[in-house]
């Protein structure tokens, strides 16, 4: 089946050109038809009305359902036209609902996230902000934030009358709680962009380590050749894996070592420049050679990597207790990634270190878009500006600029200060047709 979708005030009229039917088309009524043009029948379809304001778009709005034969709907398409309707852009339906004040423009993003979402998490946030709670909590702190916007502006229309006035420490602790929200928000979105794009995770270490070998466990195929000369991957290949409600995005990268072989360096530094973005590093070892030490990695690396022991089928007992001995206070996990075993223990383990940081967050909503994080980041600004103006006891029209300024911070992110150039933006990464 196919639905072809018309909104706007002549959209009723359009559709009774092109479509034949015994009923008359109602509001919210399914009716039997036939889809005509002027060469004659074209299909049996059904015609849905919607009249406005009461339409996903807030426009009359009709949809037909006919058979998904695409030859079919560019006749459709075609006889639409030529009664004076035009192709919709990307996202235009939803941009027509947030412009006639259906959504919000985070919920607006909400359906653009739900219809490429592909994992049960990325779901579950892209719906959040459909229904709107996202926008609820933002409209919250707004309305705390204009009620400390209020009460400096009272102060400066009665500083001369003879009458008690806020105290200052209340006005504080309120700007600073609106801090603390706004903080942790912005603090959600390391976590929400993870949800949202999936767990980047780049596969590195030494040459020959068994890397790609793990790779390729992870996909239960053979993705990547795997060779025992060491400096086979001059390139990452990346792929993605769904494990229960999460994404997993592992990349098989070049192995880290000295190189003169120019091919082999620039992928040697392709990797370097991967762990940078990464969210979790898997660093392979091969647990069946000797290890001196361990691995020189920079502290804020160290801290996002969990060492893999591979090759545990070929290590004796000896060289596990020395290598248990380096890695004892780093998360390091034993596998053989030839005979897939301990593969899914490294999985699990991935996933549990995401859910742990989503815990910490506890009833803090999670933003998983960049626009929002900019906002809100613009917004703890000011506040942080108003906060210390507080406390400097400087002249309350001061103070109220700062609070105006963080207040079009949240405005950004519900739409209310409209700039062409962000609607546009954000429109033209939907598809066609929502």
């Amino acid at each position: 089946m196919a639905v072809i979708r018309l909104s706007g005030p002549d959209a009723r009229s359009i559709t009774k050109k092109i479509f034949r039917s015994r009923q008359p088309l109602s509001h919210r009524k399914a009716v039997i038809g036939e889809l005509i043009d002027r060469n004659g029948f074209i299909d049996t379809a059904i015609s849905t009305f919607f009249a406005a304001p009461d339409s996903y778009t807030g426009e009359d709005l009709v949809e037909i359902s006919l058979h998904g034969n695409p030859y079919l709907c560019d006749l459709v398409i075609d006889a639409c036209n030529e009664f004076g309707a035009h192709l919709a852009g990307p996202g235009e339906f939803t941009q027509r609902a947030f412009l006639n004040g259906k959504m919000d423009l985070s919920q607006a993003e909400g359906v653009a996230d739900l219809i490429y979402s592909s994992s049960r998490a990325a779901q579950k946030i892209s719906a959040n902000l459909l229904k709107g709670s996202f926008g609820r909590e933002i409209k919250r702190l707004k309305s705390q934030l204009v009620e400390a916007l209020s009460i400096i502006e009272l102060e400066m229309d009665f500083m001369d009358e003879e009458i008690d006035h806020t105290p200052l420490e209340k006005l504080q602790n309120k700007i600073a709680a609106i801090i603390k929200k706004t903080d942790g928000l912005i603090k959600s979105y390391e976590v929400g962009k993870i949800l949202r794009e999936g767990i980047f995770c780049p596969i590195i270490g030494p040459p020959n380590s068994g890397k790609s070998s793990l790779f390729n466990a992870f996909l239960q195929e053979e993705r990547v050749i795997v060779s025992p000369r060491p400096g086979t991957t001059r390139d990452y290949i990346e792929e993605v894996v769904r494990i229960g409600n999460y994404q997993i995005r592992f990349m098989d990268t070049a192995g880290l070592r000295k190189s003169t072989d120019e091919i082999e360096s620039r992928g040697i530094q392709k990797t370097r420049v991967l762990m940078l973005s990464a969210n979790t590093i898997l660093y392979v070892i091969d647990s069946s050679k000797p290890l001196k030490g361990l691995p020189d990695l920079p502290s804020h690396l160290l801290k996002k990597t969990l060492f893999i022991l591979n090759k545990s089928d070929l290590t004796d007992s000896k060289n596990l207790r020395r290598l248990n001995e380096i890695f004892g206070k780093y998360p390091h996990l034993s596998c053989s990634a030839l005979k897939n075993e301990g593969v899914h223990r490294i999985a699990k383990t991935i996933i549990e270190q995401l859910e742990a940081k989503i815990h910490n967050f506890g009833d803090t909503h999670i933003i998983s878009r960049q626009r929002h994080k900019n906002a809100l980041i613009s917004t703890k600004k000011f506040l942080k500006l108003a906060w210390r103006n507080l406390h400097n006891k400087s002249a309350p029209e001061i103070i109220a600029i700062d609070l105006r300024e963080a207040l079009g911070g949240l405005d950004i992110i519900l739409g209310k200060t409209e700039n062409e150039d962000i609607l546009n933006h954000i429109f033209s990464h939907f598809c066609i047709g929502k």
